[in-house]
């Protein structure tokens, strides 16, 4: 990995996600350079989803908790959220959350602890993507587990500016949180310098970018595990290292 220095990260997540997550950054490592653009914006869906047996709801993304929130769903039952940053968007909306504290394996984990399979009923709020099918893994292990699709992503067009500094180096590198972000960004984006630098939520992630630029040399890093906080440590152990 190159020096950071006078270039910039892209980071591709809706706005206020890519805020948070370049404000991790810069708590870390106030010399990296961030550019929040992002490839698509969330539209939220209406949910009419009768709750009356609910008895734990699952959720994978803060975007979850905003849908519930702006349709008015109200319940006491756990919410198992796949890590704390969702786990505190649901405790401020007035929910009963529980976090797992790492990705959809350790979530998958935590309810298998503390939920009886077969007797309770878990509703599953989700996208319309999803990285790993969470709801199929709990259903083949006997979880009574209902998925109701709340939020879709929206593509955004990137700047010619942003593009042009791609180009030329300015900036350096981007994150690429999930497939559907490598498929918007290539869409946009034809060319990319060799040792353009790509932080991947995920090996699945970079094979596909690999597919998109199969004549450039990128710089692939991938998390540890598929969560904000792993990404966030990739992006400054790359700097470091750069240093």
């Amino acid at each position: 990995v190159k020096a950071f220095s006078n270039r910039s990260l892209l980071i591709t997540r809706p706005l206020q996600d890519g805020l948070a997550f370049s404000e991790k950054i810069k708590n870390l490592n106030k010399s990296i350079n961030t550019i929040c653009r992002p490839l698509f914006e969330i539209e939220n869906f209406a949910i009419n989803q009768d709750i009356s047996n609910l008895t734990g709801a699952i959720v994978t993304s803060s975007n979850a908790i905003t849908s519930l929130v702006k349709s008015q769903i109200k319940f006491n039952c756990p919410v198992f959220c796949v890590g704390d940053s969702t786990a505190l968007s649901a405790q401020k909306a007035g929910y009963n959350s529980i976090s797992s504290n790492g990705n959809t394996y350790y979530l998958s984990k935590l309810i298998q602890n503390l939920v009886s399979a077969g007797t309770e009923q878990l509703t599953y709020f989700r996208g319309e993507e999803i990285v790993g099918d969470l709801g199929r893994f709990l259903r083949e292990r006997n979880y009574n587990v209902e998925e109701v699709i709340c939020y879709r992503k929206l593509p955004r067009d990137i700047p010619r500016k942003i593009i042009g500094d791609i180009e030329s180096g300015l900036i350096f590198g981007a994150t690429f949180f999930s497939k559907r972000t490598a498929s918007l960004f290539s869409n946009q984006v034809k060319c990319l310098p060799d040792g353009f630098v790509a932080f991947c939520i995920s090996e699945e992630v970079a094979r596909t970018l690999l597919n998109y630029y199969p004549k450039t040399r990128l710089s692939l890093q991938v998390a540890d595990a598929p969560s904000m906080m792993e990404m966030c440590k990739l992006v400054i152990a790359a700097s470091e290292f750069a240093a």
